[in-house]
């Protein structure tokens, strides 16, 4: 370390090199990633700008409400099921047909809860007044999209980065250009729904396409299917577990928001959590370049270096452009209907970045089979936002349910933390 006239020590010039060469390592390894998700940022960013400007606070909150259940249902029987798949892969057999079929068996189910719902009278709490032929051809697509979980797995497994990347990329394209051209003929919550329908389609079924160039397709029979199902059972239990408990806040929020407050505040606090969700994407740039890492028992991948290196400058720079220029954003990408989402925003980023500084801590629990202490902290996740969400959304209206949402994520994200430090780092 060299020092300056008032003491303050700062990096020699080796030092320097040796951090630059490691952040070029991470580079060079994750660039397909880097590059695929800085693009799906931007363009969702954009969609989202020109879908509340094209459809204004009311009905983008009616068009929120209506595809939460969906994506509260399908992500409870299926959202990371690339985490079973890339599991059983590791045992080294052929599982590409079986697990297909399991996704659609799950897909199926999901679906058949849905129409239930939304054919219920609980259909009106998430904006549904009757089932029309888009919102079944939309949650049929849902069905195809469940493919893309095996997929995303082969080709992690593989490391296959840059196809992986490719598939994130080009289906985010596509649902963004199909708002553009839709939008021109009527900017509509039915136009919406089939965007969204195109998207799910094309996930799923580029998916497999992929995914067949490091993987046989094989016939199903019942014996393969049994295997399968039994390999598959432990860790599929305890993802669903992990993944149902940490469902709550992540799509609640705006359905309690709807029924405690009106639907522009749905609108408005929707609009926030968009602005924030481009942080999800550095996360998702990086988990699966660490799931190839890990699925290694004797990997020496040092997390430590990558926390201090990567994560800690990349985090405060984002703090500050959100902080600086956060009204600017909002003003450019909304309207002044959606100069409210200032504050809820701010309070998002306060869970959302301190969720960037933890999130590799799931991935040491998966694949040092300790999952479970995950689920418990999606526990705690769930009933701190249930404790605080309630009274403050009545009083505080969209920032109590930020503030309850970014209270719940940074309690979690502790606990999970003081885990690994006893189970794991010790």
């Amino acid at each position: 370390m060299a020092c300056t006239g008032s003491g303050v020590q700062i990096p020699s010039a080796p030092q320097k090199l040796v951090k630059f060469l490691y952040i070029k390592e991470i580079y060079l390894q994750t660039k397909e990633l880097i590059g695929s998700q800085f693009l799906i940022a931007v363009i969702s960013v954009l969609q989202v700008s020109y879908v509340v400007k094209q459809l204004g606070v009311e009905n983008f909150g009616t068009v929120t409400l209506i595809i939460t259940l969906p994506s509260l249902i399908f992500r409870a029987t299926h959202s990371r099921n690339s985490d079973v798949t890339l599991l059983a892969l590791k045992k080294g057999q052929n599982i590409f047909t079986d697990s297909l079929f399991f996704d659609f068996f799950i897909g199926l189910f999901s679906f058949t809860v849905c129409f239930l719902t939304f054919y219920s009278e609980l259909g009106h709490y998430f904006g549904i007044q009757k089932i029309t032929p888009i919102i079944l051809f939309y949650l049929f697509s849902r069905i195809v999209q469940t493919f893309s979980e095996t997929s995303k797995a082969i080709l992690i497994f593989n490391g296959k980065m840059k196809s992986f990347s490719f598939l994130e990329f080009i289906t985010v394209l596509i649902r963004f250009l199909s708002i553009l051209f839709l939008f021109r003929v009527d900017p509509s919550i039915e136009n919406y729904l089939i965007s969204q329908t195109i998207y799910s389609s094309t996930y799923g079924l580029l998916g497999i396409y992929l995914a067949t160039k490091y993987a046989k397709i094989q016939l199903i029979n019942f014996e393969s299917l049994s295997i399968y199902f039994k390999r598959i059972k432990k860790s599929y239990g305890k993802l669903r577990f992990d993944q149902i408990v940490g469902l709550i806040p992540q799509h609640l929020d705006v359905i309690l928001l709807g029924v405690i407050s009106d639907i522009s505040s749905v609108g408005i606090y929707k609009f926030a959590k968009k602005l924030i969700e481009p942080i999800n994407y550095i996360v998702v740039t990086f988990n699966p370049w660490l799931q190839n890492k890990l699925k290694d028992s004797s990997s020496s991948f040092e997390i430590n270096v990558f926390f201090k290196k990567i994560l800690l400058p990349l985090s405060c720079l984002i703090s500050i452009m959100y902080v600086g220029f956060g009204k600017k954003i909002i003003s450019i990408l909304g309207s002044d209907e959606f100069s409210d989402s200032y504050i809820p925003m701010l309070i998002l980023l306060i869970g959302f970045i301190f969720y960037l500084y933890t999130f590799w801590i799931r991935q040491y629990l998966l694949f040092n089979d300790l999952i479970t202490f995950h689920a418990y902290g999606r526990l705690i996740y769930s009933g701190v936002f249930l404790l605080l969400a309630i009274p403050l959304a009545q009083i505080y209206s969209s920032r109590g349910i930020a503030i309850s949402l970014s209270s719940a994520m940074v309690l979690q994200k502790s606990y999970e933390y003081l885990i690994y430090k006893k189970k794991l780092k010790s």
